[in-house]
């Protein structure tokens, strides 16, 4: 980021020190999203920019936010305008309310930069003004250029220190900078070809009709090049391009009230694409009631609502047929599956479906094999033919599949398994891909399936003793922001998510992510919904700001290693029903003995022995059938007793012990 704030301000200043006596009759200017280039990422528009400037950098949000230090120089710089604009409150009151624009354009790959527009109205045709700028920052001890291009003139700036060169042009009644001599030049063409402008474009220019300018700023997102700029930040972005392929542009009215920043427009979806987007925009609304059967661990949460099911599929048919080579791929894949199992998906499948799809992952303290799980919920128009038609699928797929699974109960719910690869994600797109074998229940009018045994236990478990995402105080004020009736509705918490992050990013990622956990652990809730009405969309933002400081842990110094280790009644029945891999011995009470990963014959894996009260004995790890790593043995009540560690099957001994003796045997008899 260049030290653009210090110039702007400078030259704001300036042209309201003008405005007391220039009383010139009134001309026709532009609007500035006509000097916009086309190719914009994004524009920002304010019209009191020194009042609410003042207004955010005085909220929490950006107090806790500039301490970043990737924000360094962006600090500075606001802390110098701070000055400035307090040491100069007679001067800044003369600016009033005056249009001011930012755009963002790439300039590399991995790049952007901006360009600034100031609305001069009547100032813009006095060279008395011009001049006087031109004096002003040449006393800050900058080289002053004048180029021209296109017949208009463009003076520059060349600081000798930083090499950076400040270009300013005077274009119609706006004034135009940037720190990049290109764009400046862009600006200008564009200002002479009303095809190659912003505000010409007429999708852009129903998007900026529907959305209001009541708050501090309004921001406009181009999406045929939006995901250029995510390239900057992400090192994949090809299902990013994908979904903005499918809408034109959005439009935000922006405000930030008690931390609480919200952002309310509209955008304008592309319906001559095949997506999920443009059948979810004219299939109707649903409420989000999937939050009443997740539990309140969920940190992440998207539900799709429409007015059934039925109507949102007929329209993603005729959607998707705009794209032959998808279309057919997937009708190919329908046929197989109906032909492989012997079952009608309209009817067994399609008919019971309700008016919403929900998938959400819950926070966790420890991932397993490095995976975040997720988890699904149908809603169904009818749960009893929901019941029967998914029997009817179990039993055409047992019949050609040779599972082991028995259906068993749990806590009241009959858990059940359905393996169709590939079904709910050639229905419902990738991001139900994770969906591939589940296990299933129901939950009062949903279907709930997970791949992953626990998630769904311990949906069940919350769900029967009401810890819901819904019943969650702070998830329900935050839910109040966005209509009760969705299209969309994704909500996302950071906070409670930051665990899950080790699943989703590389190595070097996750380590930058914990370096940088109070900047990110800040944003507690973070929500958007899209409202269907036709060829656009009621879009709603909204991010809930809260300091984040890491929890002081207490150590007790009287305690060494207290590790008590007790099997929850959710963990014996999840060995005693869907541990596949696991060689399981049981007590006569039915209580599990031992159980140990199996890789064919050899015991390769995690290994736990349990007292026949169902507290854990031992747990330690078989690495191809001998002992690895540290090994833990408890006490009958389940306190910690002591433990070995192992390297390649042989006990690794201390000094001490090498020399007077002592080993695996003389541990063991304590």
């Amino acid at each position: 980021m260049k030290k653009f704030l210090i110039i702007l301000v400078i030259l704001l200043v300036a042209i309201g020190g003008y405005l007391l006596w220039l009383k010139w009759s009134p001309n026709k200017f532009i609007d500035g999203f006509y000097l916009v280039p086309e190719d914009a990422v994004m524009v920002v528009e304010t019209k009191d920019p020194v009042g609410n400037w003042q207004k955010f950098s005085s909220s929490d949000m950006w107090i806790g936010l500039k301490t970043f230090p990737a924000f360094a120089e962006i600090t500075e710089n606001a802390d110098m305008m701070d000055d400035l604009i307090k040491s100069n409150q007679q001067v800044f009151s003369l600016l009033g309310q005056r249009h001011l624009l930012i755009s963002i354009h790439m300039t590399k790959a991995k790049d952007y930069d901006f360009v600034y527009y100031a609305d001069m109205a009547e100032a813009s045709k006095s060279d008395i003004v011009k001049a006087s700028l031109t004096s002003l920052v040449k006393k800050l001890g900058y080289v002053h250029t004048v180029r021209s291009f296109q017949d208009i003139e463009v003076n520059e700036y060349l600081d000798e220190k930083t090499r950076d060169v400040l270009s300013i042009a005077y274009v119609k009644n706006y004034l135009v900078c940037s720190y990049n001599k290109g764009l400046i030049d862009k600006v200008i063409t564009s200002s002479l070809a009303p095809e190659t402008q912003f505000g010409m474009n007429p999708k852009f220019t129903e998007v900026n009709q529907l959305t209001s300018d009541e708050g501090m700023c309004r921001v406009f997102i181009n999406y045929s090049t939006f995901h250029q700029y995510l390239g900057v930040y992400m090192d994949d972005v090809t299902d990013v391009k994908s979904l903005f392929a499918s809408m034109f542009y959005s439009g935000f009215d922006c405000t930030l009230e008690n931390n609480l920043l919200m952002a309310d427009g509209y955008s304008i979806v592309n319906d001559s694409l095949s997506s999920y987007l443009q059948a979810l925009s004219v299939s109707g609304k649903s409420s989000t009631d999937a939050e009443k059967v997740f539990s309140e661990k969920a940190s992440f949460f998207l539900s799709l609502g429409f007015n059934d099911f039925n109507t949102f599929y007929e329209n993603l048919d005729k959607f998707m047929q705009n794209d032959a080579k998808a279309y057919s791929e997937q009708q190919a894949a329908f046929k197989k599956i109906q032909k492989m199992l012997n079952i009608n998906i309209q009817k067994n499948l399609f008919d019971w479906m309700g008016s919403e799809i929900a998938l959400a992952q819950y926070e966790t303290d420890k991932l397993i094999g490095n995976k975040v799980r997720s988890i699904m919920a149908i809603k169904a128009n009818d749960i009893t033919s929901a019941k029967e038609n998914l029997a009817i699928i179990e039993k055409q797929v047992r019949k050609r599949t040779p599972i082991r699974f028995t259906n068993v109960v749990y806590n009241g719910y009959e858990i059940k398994y359905l393996q169709v690869k590939g079904l709910f994600k050639s229905v419902f797109g990738r991001l139900f891909a994770k969906i591939d074998k589940p296990y299933y229940t129901i939950l009062g009018d949903y279907v709930v399936l997970s791949d992953d045994p626990k998630t769904l236990l311990l949906t069940i478990d919350d769900f029967v003793a009401q810890k819901t995402l819904s019943n969650k105080a702070a998830y329900r004020e935050f839910r109040t922001n966005f209509a009760d009736k969705t299209s969309v509705l994704a909500y996302f918490s950071p906070d409670r998510h930051f665990a899950n992050f080790k699943g989703l990013l590389n190595s070097e990622k996750w380590k930058s992510s914990q370096k940088n956990q109070p900047y990110i652990r800040c944003f507690t809730h973070v929500g958007l919904s899209l409202s269907g009405d036709g060829d656009r969309m009621r879009s709603v933002f909204g991010t809930q700001y809260t300091p984040w400081t890491a929890p002081v842990e207490l150590v007790d110094t009287n305690v060494v290693d207290d590790d008590k280790d007790t099997l929850s009644a959710m963990d014996l029945f999840l060995i005693k029903n869907f541990q596949d891999n696991m060689n399981t011995t049981y007590y006569d009470n039915g209580n599990p003995k031992s159980s140990v990963e199996m890789d064919g014959t050899v015991m390769d894996g995690a290994y736990i022995e349990y007292y026949e009260n169902g507290v854990i004995k031992v747990k330690g790890r078989y690495n191809k059938g001998i002992k690895d790593g540290t090994w833990k043995y408890y006490k009958p009540n389940g306190e910690y007793d002591f433990k070995e560690k192992y390297k390649d099957g042989a006990l690794k001994r201390n000094l001490l012990e090498k020399i007077f003796g002592g080993g695996e045997e003389d541990l063991q008899e304590d």
